[in-house]
């Protein structure tokens, strides 16, 4: 299975932007030999883009994700508030114009054109994208989707109290706070692409699967760990750099570290494909690599060794 390139296209706020977007999706499928999408997927993103210009708020933008055997096709808005399917259906018309009394069957079509789609909230919670897979052969009964089902910050189950689990001080000096916002978003995308590629087809993407059960046990961790907030205030502060006190839950060594060597195993199984742009500039990758082996160091009882890299990518020329 191939994966795709990163690509993407950013629409004006007007309704020229249905065929815009019709148009782009068309050539790039069929770029990658997949012409028989193409009658399933413009239908999809005209009703996304559409239904994206009269209930949201720009910036917009169109992109493609997955693989060639399994192309995704996203809709990002500026509006958090998720999307809803109608109870009308009507049947769908040319969808060259805008047209803000009828615009198709909005989600119900979509999901008649897909082998699966859903929602995704963004980890700031500031706006969202709405994604299919399209297929060749329409499903008239249509396909139940999944509305937020994939979010950093929610849909997990708290863990125990803290109180009650062994705790380690594990002690991040001169940790670069600017540089590790880009990772934190790195961190958040990627486990997004991975999780859908799992749920896409477990079997074919195995080390997605497996990468994904292991960012739901970071989530957990993550849950009562002491510390955290110090750090959002010294990213928020715009601070060169911060020493952090942390305490974690016992199991977090593991977990760091298995996160470490799952991330060595992914840039080198998709070092060609560039999925998602997967392997950020290499200064994030050190920095990954220093937080992670930290955690894994100091489990062990070694001293913590201070971050002596660049603070900026910038930096790094």
């Amino acid at each position: 299975m191939v994966p795709l390139t990163k690509r993407s296209l950013v629409l004006p706020a007007s309704p020229p932007s249905v065929k815009l977007a019709r148009s782009w999706v068309t050539r790039v499928l069929a770029e990658i030999g997949r012409d028989d999408l193409v009658e399933s997927a413009a239908l999809g993103v005209s009703e996304l883009v559409t239904n994206a210009l009269i209930h949201s708020k720009p910036p917009l933008s169109v992109r493609i994700r997955g693989t060639v055997d399994h192309p995704r096709i996203e809709v990002v808005d500026s509006s958090p508030v998720p999307p809803q399917r109608s109870e009308m259906s009507p049947e769908p018309e040319d969808v060259d114009d805008l047209n803000v009394t009828t615009f198709g069957r909005g989600l119900d079509l979509v999901a008649m054109m897909s082998a699966r789609w859903g929602s995704d909230l963004a980890h700031d919670g500031s706006s969202k994208s709405v994604w299919f897979e399209p297929q060749g052969d329409s499903d008239e009964s249509g396909r139940t989707g999944e509305i937020f089902d994939f979010d950093p910050d929610f849909g997990l189950e708290d863990s125990a109290e803290g109180g009650d689990e062994p705790q380690l001080s594990i002690q991040l000096l001169g940790l670069p706070p600017r540089l590790f916002s880009l990772l934190r978003t790195f961190y958040y995308e990627t486990r997004r692409e991975l999780r859908l590629l799992s749920l896409t087809s477990p079997e074919g993407y195995p080390l997605a699967h497996e990468m994904t059960a292991a960012y739901v046990q970071a989530d957990r961790e993550r849950r009562v760990v002491v510390g955290i907030s110090t750090l959002d205030q010294a990213i928020a502060d715009g601070l060169e750099t911060v020493d952090l006190d942390y305490l974690v839950p016992a199991t977090a060594p593991a977990t760091m570290s298995r996160l470490r060597d799952l991330y060595v195993e992914i840039y080198r199984e998709f070092a060609d494909e560039h999925l998602l742009a997967l392997r950020p500039p290499e200064v994030i990758v050190q920095l990954q690599n220093w937080y992670f082996t930290e955690f894994e160091r100091q489990g062990r009882g070694d001293p913590p060794l201070p971050w002596d890299g660049p603070t900026t990518v910038a930096t790094t020329a």
